[in-house]
């Protein structure tokens, strides 16, 4: 065969490869049917001896697979869950998509590779292409021809295909359940190194039984370019020849940081072994109420030197299902959390570095001297407190806001609530806290910032501190006026001059109720009042997350992490200034679904032994309904 010698990128790969095989259904470039290109028997396939089919090995150097395994069941059961009676047939039912649908089996799984060129050192270059299953090789090549694409013989059974000018495709016979296949690739290099896996080797018989598996492999990758992340050592004194201050005690903490960091970065390459995504769509007509998405990434090592490595160990034996505090969050909550218990000594080596930073730069700023000792100390102090941790966030409700909303108020009530819990016997958390506010008001650093930095002083927000609820044990509340200038993004797209609204409040309201310490923050001190009174003395079901459905699993599912999102949490969350995306999400600030997840450490994963990380998420088929409704009706 012919090797192409084109070089192509890692993202022009992927692009070009992934949509190579939607290219056929689209319209393309053909050849004018008189060129020489375009010249090709009537039946390219008649009277050829096909070889006879050999199981193929995989290819050396894989660092990527992927499998839909079956594309027509998939499609078909993402679109009835629209409820809008879609079909994707009816969608490729006109122009080139007519030609080619009845020659592909997609009932046969679509299947993807990626390989390091072993020819390649200095760095890597990604040789990429994907397979479809055929119907029948001859009708395969009887459409591409009457699609007026050039058609090519390569060797007895194999003949290629030219969509575009981009793309290179081989029609070829193939084992398993399909008996021909296409397969596309950017160049001819990747597609005549690949195709013979691709069409003998089955690929997606190693890949599991997910509806779409996706597999990054590290391995090839370090075996081949692995020596050369010992180059980031080098970026060490270029970062300290940039961020350095001149004070020995903070040079000396964020040199030892540094390299710590970057030790940790290189173990952890040389020991990634893989990253998973599987995707499944559990359907069962006779019980449409579980229907749901279920979505799992999982990332593995090959050995536990890494500090993740190790966390993912460490944290099997401390997963556990969400906690009793966990079910008395307010009910309305838009999204929730849960944090099982810790493991400090984990990161002790990390938080030293880091309080000998604060220390050291805090002396550096001119901070007092009491205060450069005693928020560092708190610091550490906090982050040795083990939990667990339990938080929500929800929307202010509407009884709680004036009736028509003016460019305040409604920036005001678009921060919604927070909820933080925490087991903290010793009450490091509000102790941490109280430091914080000595050091914001730490009178020794605000003159040397004035000095040093020109800061006026007199222009910072006040703190006020004065005693909390009396609804709440050991209740503070602590309020900060924040400038509507801080907000000036918002309120620019909305024409209200950020210096004409007076300042918004921000309200953090702390307490105790036995061995945990509660946070409330939000810019309606009622809110919060109310919220935390219900959570500290709620006495059963009503108005907790232990009333609300769909929670099911956080009762019985060990997780480190877990807990919901809503499309209402999403929608009222940050969009980063993205005005087509608020508006996308703004017919779902009502919608409640809970969308359930859960992080967890484990010793083995999908992969086979050695530590691994696992994140779900499932999804229920009702929010595709939602999400297309909601989409149909913006474009109507």
């Amino acid at each position: 065969m012919r090797a192409g010698r084109l070089h192509t990128s890692l993202s022009r790969g992927r692009r070009v490869g992934l949509l190579a095989l939607a290219s056929f259904a689209a319209c393309s470039n053909p050849k004018p049917a008189d060129s020489p290109e375009a010249a090709a028997p009537a039946s390219a396939a008649e009277a050829e001896v096909l070889p006879e089919l050999t199981p193929v090995a995989a290819p050396e150097n894989i660092v990527g697979i992927a499998t839909l395994r079956t594309p027509a069941r998939t499609l078909d059961t993402a679109m009835g869950w629209t409820g809008l009676g879609l079909d994707f047939r009816m969608l490729l039912s006109s122009g080139p998509g007519a030609a080619i649908l009845p020659v592909l089996d997609l009932e046969a799984p679509i299947d993807a590779v990626m390989t390091l060129d072993p020819k390649v050192k200095n760095r890597p270059r990604v040789l990429f292409a994907a397979s479809i299953g055929l119907t029948s090789r001859e009708a395969a090549l009887d459409a591409f021809q009457g699609l007026e694409f050039p058609v090519e013989f390569v060797e007895p059974g194999i003949h290629s295909v030219r969509p575009n000018a981009k793309t290179v495709c081989f029609v070829a016979p193939a084992l398993g359940k399909a008996k021909a296949r296409l397969v596309c690739g950017d160049d001819r290099e990747s597609v005549e190194l690949l195709s013979p896996y691709l069409t003998r080797g089955k690929p997606s018989d190693s890949t599991g039984d997910a509806d779409l598996h996706v597999e990054l492999r590290a391995e090839a990758a370090w075996r081949q370019f692995g020596d050369k992340t010992q180059l980031l050592e080098l970026a060490i004194p270029m970062l300290l020849g940039e961020v350095s201050i001149g004070n020995p005690e903070f040079d000396a903490a964020l040199r030892d940081g540094a390299t710590a960091l970057v030790d940790e970065v290189i173990v952890s390459l040389g020991e990634l072994r893989d990253l998973r995504l599987d995707a499944r769509l559990a359907s069962d007509p006779s019980a449409a109420e579980k229907n749901e998405l279920d979505l799992e990434l999982q990332v593995a090592f090959n050995a536990q030197r890494s500090l993740m490595a190790r966390a993912f160990v460490d944290g099997e034996g401390r997963a556990s299902v969400a906690p009793d505090t966990f079910w008395k969050l307010p009910a309305d909550a838009t999204q929730a959390a849960y944090y099982s218990v810790g493991n400090p000594t984990l990161t002790e080596g990390a938080v030293n570095v880091l309080e000998r930073l604060f220390e050291s730069g805090l002396g550096h700023l001119g901070a007092s001297a009491n205060v450069k000792r005693a928020w560092p100390a708190a610091f550490g102090q906090a982050m040795d407190v083990r939990g667990p941790v339990v938080t929500a966030r929800g929307s202010i409700p509407k009884e709680a806001v004036p009736a028509t909303l003016d460019a305040r108020e409604e920036l005001r009530s678009g921060l919604g609530y927070a909820v933080i819990g925490v087991e903290d016997p010793d009450n490091r958390y509000t102790a941490w806290f109280q430091k914080t506010l000595e050091l914001y008001e730490d009178g020794a650093l605000r003159k040397s910032l004035a000095a040093k930095y020109g800061l006026d002083p007199t222009q910072l927000p006040k703190a006020q501190t004065k005693k909390g609820p009396a609804r709440l044990s050991e209740a503070k509340t602590y309020e900060l006026g924040l400038p509507a200038a801080l907000f000036s993004e918002a309120l620019g797209e909305k024409g209200v001059d950020p210096k004409q609204l007076a300042p918004i409040p921000i309200v953090l309201i702390s307490c105790r109720e036995g061995n945990y310490t509660w946070f409330g923050l939000s810019s309606y001190g009622s809110v919060l009042e109310q919220k935390l009174t219900a959570v500290v003395n709620a006495s059963g079901p009503e108005g907790t997350l232990a009333s609300r459905a769909g929670l099911e699993r956080l009762r019985q599912e060990n997780a480190n992490v877990a807990g919901f999102q809503t499309l209402a949490g999403i929608a009222s969350g940050p969009t980063f200034g993205d005005r087509p995306l608020a508006k996308a999400l703004a017919p779902f600030a009502d919608n409640q679904v809970p969308i359930s997840f859960r992080a967890r450490g484990l010793a083995t994963g999908a992969g086979g032994p050695g530590p691994t990380g696992s994140f779900e998420m499932r999804v229920p088929a009702t929010l595709f309904r939602d999400i297309a409704m909601a989409a149909a009706a913006r474009q109507h």
